[in-house]
């Protein structure tokens, strides 16, 4: 494989290919359905029943709030969400899915795993545990560097 610095540059190479196709995977799954990929984050975000705030659901798709009010005005657009104030704190706003937007988060996450499925499935079951603990280490190795990036 050769040193560290040949494997890294064949690493990133690599890295920018999957991110790349799998980002069109996700731009593909989630156009069927008209909303964009971060739409489809949001979606998959809300819990199935019941809501969230928006504080909640910021964090959880680690969206600013003002963009998150954007993406919410949006997905209400569609009627795939619904927005209310908190029963016991008006200044508290939650979100939650619509009857469509359940319906459309689950078509989202079945053409997702659809996809998956249909992209693996060459992939031999010896092979599978080695590519999910490579997978594996790689994101705590990444996690790793992040550390080192990150403004103390």
């Amino acid at each position: 494989m050769g040193d560290a610095s040949t494997f890294a540059l064949k690493l990133q190479r690599q890295l920018y290919q999957f991110v790349k196709n799998f980002e069109l995977c996700e731009q593909l799954c989630a156009g069927q359905f008209k909303v964009t990929v971060a739409q489809g984050y949001t979606l998959m975000s809300l819990p199935r029943e019941g809501n969230v705030s928006m504080n909640e659901l910021s964090q959880a798709v680690e969206l600013a709030n003002s963009t998150m009010t954007r993406m919410v005005d949006q997905l209400m657009e569609k009627k795939l969400v619904s927005r209310a104030p908190d029963h016991e704190d008006r200044r508290i706003v939650r979100v939650g899915l619509t009857a469509l937007g359940r319906q459309v988060k689950t078509d989202l996450e079945k053409a997702q795993q659809d996809f998956l499925l249909t992209a693996v499935e060459d992939i031999q079951e010896n092979e599978r545990g080695t590519i999910l603990h490579a997978l594996d280490r790689l994101t705590s190795a990444i996690v790793k560097g992040l550390k080192c990036c990150s403004p103390r």
